[in-house]
């Protein structure tokens, strides 16, 4: 399972996983630190109080593993960019979730969206999903097709 610590526990959020039993009912092990929010490039922090002291704080959130059909093991993932909430992609260079995750410079999505999934439609047309923009109540589900596209996910 992947999961996240997010700033108001850690400051630097943390994209994090734990195996789970078969059954699914408990965990197994401990959990393994597989990025945090600061060591992508494009993220960008914010200032918030935590216990007390002004802090800028790093965002991770909405966690979604994809393998590509080159077999290539990406997380797409939320947090802060220029242009606001935004959706990165994550590489893990050994193709298993335990290994070193390099950042994608481009973002999958880069203005007011976040945490995407990807799906198939009955056409066997591949699209994300996210929620846009990213401000509560107005946040609606939007569809975008996507494209594998030079060794990566991109919008069509």
């Amino acid at each position: 399972m992947i999961f996240c610590h997010e700033w108001m526990q850690t400051v630097d959020g943390e994209m994090c996983a734990i195996r789970l039993k078969k059954d699914l009912t408990a965990s197994v092990g401990e959990p393994i630190l597989l990025f945090t929010a600061s060591a992508a490039e494009w993220t960008v922090g914010s200032n918030q109080t935590v216990n007390g002291e002004e802090k800028q704080v790093f965002v991770t959130d909405g966690p979604y593993p994809y393998r590509t059909s080159e077999g290539k093991l990406f997380l797409l993932w939320s947090s802060g960019g220029e242009e606001g909430y935004a959706i990165g992609i994550a590489e893990s260079l050994n193709g298993d979730i335990d290994g070193k995750w390099i950042h994608q410079k481009e973002l999958l999505f880069k203005k007011d969206g976040g945490h995407g999934m990807i799906f198939t439609d009955l056409n066997g047309s591949a699209y994300v999903t996210l929620h846009s923009p990213n401000h509560t109540p107005n946040e609606r589900p939007c569809f975008f097709p996507i494209e594998e596209k030079n060794g990566t996910i991109v919008l069509k």
